[in-house]
């Protein structure tokens, strides 16, 4: 979670808007799994990553179970490829850990993320922990570099209030906007967990954006910062303090998920 450091690692929860400071107010959701254990949701869902249910699939069965909000990249680096959860709906919250019943051994598998298309024991629920408290307040890390980029990704404390996108690392920009540091990880990680981020270029004061920005965090980890760079005025790869724009249970008027063909 360092500032400065090309390292993002999802959304972290930091406090309450509500004031109950860090703790987790976990809800418990269900991931796919079909009545045999054998098909189930085809993608990893790591601690860290912004959830929805999954709408429209294509696929009834899917309905009401939750997925994350994005696919990683191509493997040409191109573009984040959305899954089957519309870009308009409602996020749930931010995905803690899961238990499964492991279809070859029995064993009930407690983890802090979803090996994807794992089989589970036949007529066994999977189990979802998600922080789903609309009020919630998370860390997450700017996904470029200040240095050569465009005035709007300069991060200082005049953009809170302001609205942003959420991706997946792994992203080439090709528009005029240069990135200093090179590209971030590909994938999220079973160890190191979701390599989701805000979207620097897209800061905006668009209400649909997925986060509002509440400010810098304050909080510096694990980088000694020998140039003696500042977060929110030249150092790279700021964190910043951000919550839900729309939020399944803390919005007005939010429709619920849907299925079909």
């Amino acid at each position: 979670m360092s500032n400065g450091i090309n390292r993002p690692y999802g959304l972290e929860v930091v406090q309450s808007q509500i004031g109950n400071g860090g703790t987790q107010k976990l809800g418990q959701y269900f991931i796919y799994a079909s009545s045999d254990g054998l098909t189930t949701q085809p993608n990893s869902i790591f601690k860290g990553d912004p959830v929805k249910f999954v709408s429209n699939p294509g696929l009834t069965a899917m309905s009401g179970t939750i997925a994350p909000q994005k696919l990683s990249a191509k493997t040409d680096g191109t573009e984040v490829q959305a899954i089957a959860t519309a870009e308009a709906d409602a996020f749930i919250g931010v995905f803690i850990s899961c238990a499964y019943t492991d279809a070859s051994t029995g064993i009930l598998v407690e983890s802090d993320y979803w090996p994807g298309s794992r089989a589970v024991k036949a007529g066994s629920p999977i189990i979802a922990y998600v922080n789903d408290n609309p009020m919630a307040v998370f860390r997450v890390q700017v996904s470029s570099s200040i240095a050569n980029a465009d005035a709007s990704i300069v991060f200082l404390n005049t953009q809170v209030g302001l609205n942003s996108s959420l991706s997946v690392a792994g992203i080439t920009f090709t528009s005029d906007i240069a990135i200093a540091g090179g590209q971030n990880p590909r994938t999220g990680s079973n160890i190191y967990g979701s390599v989701y981020y805000l979207d620097g270029s897209s800061i905006a004061n668009t209400n649909t954006l997925d986060v509002k920005i509440i400010g810098i965090d304050p909080v510096i980890t694990g980088n000694a910062n020998p140039t003696g760079l500042v977060p929110g005025v030249n150092m790279p790869f700021t964190n910043l303090l951000v919550k839900f724009n729309k939020h399944i249970y803390g919005s007005s008027g939010v429709a619920g998920p849907t299925a079909g063909a």
